[in-house]
């Protein structure tokens, strides 16, 4: 069996590479973002393929193009009011709790407790920090 090997001078051109706009790029990606959608089902109605959107991904997160991701997050403003004023008894006043350790965590806020203990003050503390 012969081979014959033709050189040909005929090029076929490459078409130009697509150039898309960072505002189709942004919607693409918010698109694919979305609860229950398919990084493949948005590529292919926007005739774009899907490693592509994959790509653009990587690029949001890393904060390329300057633009924020989470835009499920959003601030509301916040007034802060003087603190409501409180009434403490005079510690001798109320009976005391039995000796012992009482330790408290809340998040990252830990009280330890040792010996009496005021009722009346470590109920006005836990409910300050449970608040």
């Amino acid at each position: 069996m012969d081979t014959n090997i033709v050189e040909s001078d005929i090029r076929v051109k490459r078409s130009a590479y697509r150039q898309h706009s960072i505002d189709f790029k942004r919607m693409v990606v918010a698109q694919s973002f979305a609860a229950e959608t398919s990084v493949s089902r948005v590529s292919r109605a926007h005739n774009v393929n899907a490693n592509q959107v994959f790509a653009w991904r990587k690029l949001f997160r890393a904060g390329a193009y300057d633009i924020a991701l989470d835009q499920q997050v959003k601030l509301v403003p916040v007034r802060l009011s003087d603190p409501m004023p409180v009434s403490v008894q005079p510690l001798s006043a109320s009976p005391a709790v039995a000796n012992g350790v009482v330790i408290l965590e809340v998040g990252k806020a830990r009280l330890r407790l040792e010996g009496l203990v005021d009722s009346a003050m470590l109920a006005l503390v836990m409910e300050r920090l449970l608040a």
